[in-house]
């Protein structure tokens, strides 16, 4: 099993490494070389989350009124920080790291340890998205091809590989000696998180005629536009021009092939 480990370990960083510096270009979300294997895992997740975590999250959302489900989102992100911090750095961005510093000491000690966002509310520092994945391909590193992990979800080699990296500066790693403390504070995150977009799942499965089609391109966009810095800045026609095929022609047309 551990050799097995390894060498899927070894063989994601060889298509990462392999798949050229494209980690800024256009994305070409119908390039899914391993879409067989991606449906099934797909077709698993979906199953586990109509079966089991769906009905825990409704139950939740039953429950807990949903100012407090946003303060308690809140709170995990608060808890992002180091994460945050960390890949400010590395794409060199001095004055979003400063940001990020700011946001935590803020919404930390006159937050309610980030149950209530100050920083942004008060001081006009809104909330940061960075991760590992998201450095990888500031850094210029193609994510490779669309990748779906059993129980994770929608990926790609890149991202798996940040995985590692937001694992390694994450909080949760100073609680892995205390295991019920870090899976008690998992499962209320992943349930509350849930519970958030139980309209949004709902609406996005009535409204597409493939589920699994619209969630692909929907990951492998937004991830572009997180490593672009363009999440939540784009306008409509920059919203159109992502959407439009025409961006991939002439990238194509040069030789590259679509990652």
């Amino acid at each position: 099993m551990l050799l097995r480990s390894i060498y899927l370990a070894v063989s994601l960083l060889a298509v990462v490494a392999l798949s050229g510096c494209a980690g800024r270009e256009p994305p070409h979300p119908d390039y899914d070389p391993w879409e067989g294997f991606n449906r099934g895992v797909f077709t698993f997740n979906d199953k586990l989350d109509e079966y089991g975590l769906e009905p825990v999250a409704r139950g939740w959302d039953y429950v807990v009124p949903h100012p407090v489900q946003s303060c308690i989102s809140r709170f995990f992100n608060n808890l992002r920080f180091p994460i945050i911090l960390v890949n400010d750095i590395l794409q060199g961005k001095p004055h979003a790291a400063l940001e990020a510093i700011a946001r935590f000491q803020v919404n930390t000690f006159f937050g309610g340890l980030g149950l209530f966002d100050i920083a942004a509310d008060y001081g006009g520092l809104k909330p940061q998205d960075e991760d590992t994945g998201q450095t990888l391909g500031y850094w210029g590193i193609s994510p490779g091809p669309y990748l779906v992990l059993p129980f994770l979800g929608p990926s790609n080699p890149r991202d798996v590989v940040g995985l590692g990296g937001d694992f390694a500066l994450g909080f949760y790693t100073y609680f892995v000696p205390v295991p019920y403390v870090t899976i008690a504070a998992s499962a209320i995150n992943i349930v509350n998180e849930r519970a958030r977009f139980l309209d949004v799942v709902k609406n996005a499965k009535e409204a597409s005629l493939d589920y699994y089609t619209f969630v692909r391109n929907a990951y492998v966009q937004r991830r572009w536009k997180a490593v672009n810095d363009t999440l939540g800045k784009t306008t409509s026609d920059q919203e159109d021009e992502l959407y439009n095929d025409e961006i991939y022609e002439d990238y194509l047309e040069e030789g590259n092939k679509p990652y």
